[in-house]
């Protein structure tokens, strides 16, 4: 079955706005497209959000398996709230999911190593659900350095890395953006497969045409 598994850099760098963007655009293109948050946190409504893209009524429950109120890491929130998180139940969602989609968007929480509890991380569920990654950075100063990491950590656990996708959080862009693809690509070895402008979260058809604009989706489609 195809799916990727949707990472970050950091908290914050657009993940879901990437997730979104991407199945609002494959469902347009005629997809099937399944998606998972397996972990939320905090307040947030991602897995509401993703579900939308879809154009599909995906149950919440299987779509993010574990919700908790606290603002944290998945550990520590599902500490705060007397509970663990059993890797066994997300790829069960995961297989209940994909049994009706013909790619599944799976987006983590945070970054690729933000921890699980028992030693796990997300990089572990990655490789448990048996997915390539894409991983999303910011294209500011810093980015470099934060997505060669990534790319090292995923590489080292034995992850496929499909390419990095580039998302603006904020304006205006900043001297450097131009050249920092560039490296990311040459010492990353990896393709960039895009860069997505700052957009509203909430604008489906906006985030479709943004997607199939700014976006490599026929390659990233080749490689799944």
């Amino acid at each position: 079955m195809k799916g990727l598994f949707i990472t970050g850099t950091d908290t914050g760098v657009g993940k879901t706005v990437v997730s979104c963007s991407l199945a609002a655009a494959f469902a347009r293109r005629g997809h099937t497209v399944g998606v998972m948050k397996p972990c939320e946190t905090g307040d947030g409504d991602d897995a509401a959000r993703l579900i939308a893209a879809t154009g599909r009524p995906l149950p919440l429950g299987d779509v993010s398996p574990y919700r908790f109120a606290l603002p944290a890491s998945p550990e520590v929130a599902a500490l705060a709230a007397g509970a663990t998180i059993d890797l066994t139940r997300i790829l069960e969602s995961f297989e209940t999911i994909a049994r009706g989609s013909d790619m599944t968007l799976v987006e983590g929480a945070g970054g690729l190593l933000v921890p699980l509890g028992a030693g796990r991380n997300m990089a572990d569920l990655a490789r448990r659900l048996g997915l390539p990654i894409v991983i999303v950075a910011r294209p500011s100063l810093g980015t470099v350095n934060h997505t060669l990491l990534t790319i090292e950590a995923a590489r080292r656990r034995g992850l496929r890395v499909l390419g990095v996708i580039l998302s603006r959080t904020r304006e205006p862009a900043e001297p450097d953006e131009p050249s920092n693809p560039v490296a990311i690509a040459r010492y990353g070895e990896v393709p960039i497969l895009g860069t997505l402008p700052r957009l509203p979260s909430d604008d489906l058809s906006q985030l479709a045409e943004a997607a199939e604009r700014h976006l490599a989706l026929d390659r990233l489609l080749s490689l799944l």
